[in-house]
């Protein structure tokens, strides 16, 4: 009794002594969150605000990867231009580390390449690379020649940018990113700022870099937007509007030219637009309090276009960073922890549906089938960029891209492809110089004209004129025949007059005629995809050689021509001139017929081949070629000629003919930069060949004590008019030449 008496008393004590202990442990926790609470309310919101500047924006890296080190996490994220890039890619979610990894990966020659991938090309567009290699080109309709609205396509910048933001980046509003975000880009109707705060995080990152002259300007929900440098290219009002405290602002400020340094127009331009954008910038500045950072960032001599420098500008941003350690010491103090989960991490979605915008007059279910391959698998950008290139490689597009969309319930991409400006053909202006510095000098200027499509299936007709020492007309309406653009016929009309030379033995000119010539041919075949064609087909022509200097077999030669022939070809070269990996191939049957009017019965066989593989900065080529007389006797315009620089260098171009030949070469070239580095800049080779080569006549008088060898030393570019090498080649007996070579080789 008195044991459970003394239980029950003490319960009853307890229970104050408990209510007690609950009390303040209830106080303590609501005094915790209250004093966590008001930590936080005090806090103030930090802005990290990046300026535009070209390359120069790649030390944003290095500065986000320092404020890291020092604990720094801003609150809002504001850029402009470059800022807008590298400042996006944070807010959504990336690290410092993992930014510095993705901008040194980015092929930045390939992002400020107009032309789409030539492994995207059919094998009639690269032949077409080889028989014109010039690249710049003017629209044409009927209105007369357009010129670009930008220097250089965006296709591959906003590739790239869609590359580098995962597949979930069309949000409502920039504030659902990891850490709320605005890009900056300008009317160019109004001048004024335009804010960009919602929408698909790679098209507010492209409308803010849109840099006059060099891209094209960027229309977003109805404003044609260009580079956000002219308005704000620091853009500390905008952080301020959406409630910043304390401002950080990273600035690559571009220098002024000197007086002495502008000596033309392109200069005063530049100088025009720099004062421009320092005028506003200025006025961002002083707009700053004293608790903001203003971080200068010293990129020494290097400019606004050296994208390969990103290493040394990114150590550039962190040093200027480092350099003000003083001034973010209270700023650091009572950060949150640094956290980069965002929106990206989530699972992409399976793309349900695709529906094509389609402004060209290319066949709907053309440029359907190029993205079939998308359908029903998780949103991948890399696969999604791969299906727009195959489009956008058809040709008569300005742009292709998409955006993600919802439609019930499902998630799909709305493709746009943006037909060229109305609806216009090119122009392409080229070059051809061979120059020897002895006796032989060809030079001419061409001109390459290329209708838009003229059906739904991608039909065209096609022009080119030369004119100078040779003497081109060639026309020819190539029509394709189903929607997969498999089958085609061609019907064609070609006209030259060049000079056609006779050598000696010891390589002296003999004889000089003049060659004036037209030809008919019609044609049938098959693409296989992007690599390769068979033809068929009937060629008539006519035409007459003259004498026109020294003394010559003859003084004049009529000849006709009527034959049949059947091509192969296949080529996987990833560049026509300079390939660092593939292969190519051709073959042709021609069968002359009197019956069709030709000067003779006679069947002839040639072929060719080239492989190209790559280490480090080292390309091989290896090529054998060579042409057979397999019955009759073959008019004198169908000899096979060598001679020149690469066939047999030392000897004269062409210099070397008859009815069969056999020839091989092995061809070293280095680059003296890495070819992926290069941008505004050319690429410039190095390298030697050595060669081997014959003809003769007799099918049986064919021996190998008569190859004849020789080889090279070269030094080569890639530039907009094509291939330019400058060489020396001797071969055996003492034959040597020094060559001029720019273009397409005579």
């Amino acid at each position: 009794m008195t044991q459970t008496f003394s239980r029950t008393l003490a319960c009853w004590l307890s229970r104050p002594l408990l209510l007690l202990t609950a009390l303040f442990a209830f106080a303590a926790t609501s005094l915790a969150q209250e004093t966590a609470e008001t930590t936080e309310a005090r806090r103030p919101t930090v802005a990290l605000v990046l300026s535009g500047g070209g390359a120069l924006g790649l030390s944003h890296v290095g500065a986000i990867q320092e404020l890291e080190a020092m604990g720094i996490r801003p609150d809002i994220v504001v850029g402009t231009s470059m800022g807008a890039v590298i400042g996006g890619l944070y807010a959504a979610g990336m690290s410092g580390a993992e930014l510095e990894e993705v901008v040194q990966k980015v092929n930045w020659s390939g992002v400020f390449n107009p032309a789409p991938e030539r492994d995207k090309l059919t094998y009639r567009q690269k032949q077409q690379q080889v028989d014109f290699p010039g690249t710049a080109s003017l629209g044409v309709s009927g209105a007369g020649l357009l010129l670009p609205t930008g220097a250089i396509s965006d296709q591959a910048l906003m590739k790239e940018l869609r590359r580098l933001t995962p597949a979930r980046m069309n949000v409502q509003s920039f504030d659902d990113l990891t850490i709320p975000f605005r890009a900056v880009a300008t009317d160019i109707a109004t001048g004024e700022a335009v804010i960009i705060g919602s929408g698909e995080l790679p098209m507010a990152m492209r409308a803010s870099m849109s840099v006059p002259g060099v891209f094209p300007a960027f229309n977003l929900d109805g404003k044609l937007l260009v580079d956000g440098g002219l308005s704000a290219n620091i853009p500390v009002s905008v952080a301020r509007d959406m409630g910043a405290d304390i401002v950080i602002a990273v600035w690559t400020p571009n220098e002024l030219l000197k007086q002495e340094q502008i000596g033309s127009v392109v200069d005063v331009l530049s100088q025009t637009v720099s004062l421009l954008i320092l005028a506003n910038e200025r006025a961002e500045i002083a707009s700053m309090n004293s608790g903001d950072v203003l971080v200068r960032v010293d990129t020494g001599k290097i400019g606004p276009a050296a994208f390969t420098r990103g290493k040394d500008l990114i150590e550039a941003g962190r040093k200027s960073v480092q350099a003000l350690g003083d001034k973010f010491a209270p700023i650091a103090k009572d950060r949150p922890p640094v956290s980069y989960a965002g929106i990206g991490d989530a699972p992409p979605p399976v793309i349900s549906f695709v529906r094509i915008e389609n402004t060209s007059r290319l066949n709907q279910s053309l440029l359907e089938t190029r993205m079939a391959s998308v359908l029903g698998k998780p949103a991948d950008t890399d696969e999604i960029n791969e299906a727009l290139d195959r489009i956008y490689a058809l040709g008569p597009f300005e742009r292709v891209d998409y955006t993600m969309a919802e439609q019930e319930g499902l998630t799909g991409l709305i493709v746009r492809a943006e037909d060229s400006r109305r609806n216009a053909g090119r122009v392409r202006l080229g070059m051809i110089v061979e120059n020897d510095f002895n006796t032989e000098s060809d030079v001419a200027v061409s001109v390459d004209y290329r209708s838009a499509a003229l059906d739904a299936y991608g039909s065209e007709i096609r022009a080119i004129v030369t004119i100078g020492d040779i003497n081109e007309f060639g026309l020819e309406y190539f029509r394709l025949l189903e929607p997969e653009q498999s089958w085609f016929a061609a019907a064609r009309a070609e006209i030259e007059n060049r000079p056609v030379n006779i050598y000696s033995q010891r390589g002296f000119k003999t004889a000089g005629y003049d060659l004036t010539y037209g030809l008919l041919g019609i044609d049938a075949g098959r693409q296989f995809g992007n690599f390769g064609e068979i033809r068929v087909g009937t060629e008539l022509g006519t035409g007459r050689a003259k004498l026109n200097e020294g003394a010559g077999p003859f003084n004049e030669v009529d000849i006709d021509t009527g034959r049949l022939f059947a091509s192969a070809g296949l080529d996987t070269l990833n560049d026509p001139f300079f390939p660092r990996r593939g292969v190519s191939a051709k073959m042709r049957w021609t069968h002359g017929l009197e019956g069709l009017g030709d000067n003779a019965d006679y069947q002839t066989m040639s072929a060719s081949g080239l492989h190209a593989f790559t280490f480090g900065r080292n390309t091989v080529l290896t090529s054998v070629s060579g042409g057979l007389r397999l019955s009759g006797a073959p008019p004198i315009d169908t000899l096979y000629r060598i001679g020149g620089l690469f066939s047999l260098s030392g000897y004269r171009l062409d210099e070397l003919a008859g009815e069969n030949f056999l020839a091989g070469r092995l061809i070293y070239r280095r680059s003296l930069v890495n070819t992926d580095d290069v941008l505004f800049g050319v690429p410039l080779f190095v390298g030697g060949s050595i060669e081997a080569g014959e003809v003769w006549s007799e099918p049986d008088s064919f021996s190998l004590d008569d190859v004849r060898f020789g080889g090279s030393v070269y030094v080569g570019a890639n530039t907009a008019l094509g291939p330019v090498y400058l060489a020396f080649g001797r071969s055996e007996g003492g034959r040597q030449s020094a060559y001029l070579v720019i273009g397409r080789s005579f």
